[in-house]
């Protein structure tokens, strides 16, 4: 199916999934979208190698493809996907631009983040997304302190806690929370009072899990994945927990 955009006022963007990561891309920068047919074959009208979006983004192979999708770079690229969604107004969408800590975790393939129907989405950077991003295998370093009181979660059974003069919130890791195509100790993004946050795990690498724990370090809002928010505890009720100096960790 080519693409027919009319440069009026609207900005028509074409949203679609690739692993566990929804995405959003100018239409002007797409030459053609192709569905899947009846056998799993996928025809694009050009004879075009196809890639895998998620590998070249750091991420696993894409287990069930959907769709194709051809960007207007140079060289033309066509892009294996999981499914096309549809093409959808962005105009005067919230839109967050890649900066500060998110530049070196997600540029240049991803050039900001857009909120549709309450979903965060990544919004693909055409020729950004052809350099790809690096498959991320080291786990965040632990620093450690000893503290009075401290916010107690748990990442996979473990019993962990952040002093409560870092805590901001706890949310759910929902629709306003996107996964890092490679995803690994950095998992994606949050966002929160119309702010991007970055969420991280000191888990099992690349694991979401339901909960995100939001934290301040140096002006910065930062997240982290957790299990479960057990609350608030000081005294002996810290006892076997690991309060994290998240201060050090993320300076």
């Amino acid at each position: 199916m080519a693409l027919c955009v009319s440069r009026d006022e609207r900005r028509l963007c074409v949203f679609f999934g690739a692993g566990a990561t929804r995405y959003a891309l100018d239409a002007v920068r797409v030459l053609e979208v192709a569905r899947v047919n009846e056998e799993g074959a996928l025809q694009l009208s050009q004879h075009l190698p196809v890639r895998d979006l998620s590998l070249i983004l750091g991420g696993d192979a894409e287990a069930h493809v959907g769709a194709g999708v051809v960007l207007d770079v140079s060289p033309t690229l066509a892009l294996r996907v999981k499914q096309v969604d549809g093409v959808f107004d962005c105009t005067g969408l919230p839109r967050w631009a890649v900066q500060g800590r998110l530049v070196p975790l997600l540029a240049p393939a991803i050039a900001a983040a857009i909120e549709y129907e309450g979903r965060l989405v990544f919004e693909l950077d055409a020729d950004g997304a052809a350099r790809g991003l690096p498959r991320q295998l080291k786990p965040l370093e632990r620093h450690h302190r000893n503290e009075p009181s401290a916010l107690v979660f748990m990442v996979q059974g473990e019993r962990l806690a952040i002093p409560l003069h870092h805590v901001v919130q706890v949310i759910e890791a929902g629709a306003q929370f996107n996964r890092a195509p490679n995803a690994g100790s950095f998992l994606g993004v949050a966002v929160h009072r119309a702010q991007l946050c970055p969420v991280f795990t000191v888990g099992p690498l690349g694991l979401v899990q339901p909960f995100v724990v939001l934290f301040e370090v140096g002006g910065d809002l930062l997240g982290l994945s957790a299990s479960q928010v057990e609350g608030v505890r000081s005294g002996t009720s810290l006892d076997g927990a690991s309060v994290l100096d998240v201060g050090r960790m993320f300076s």
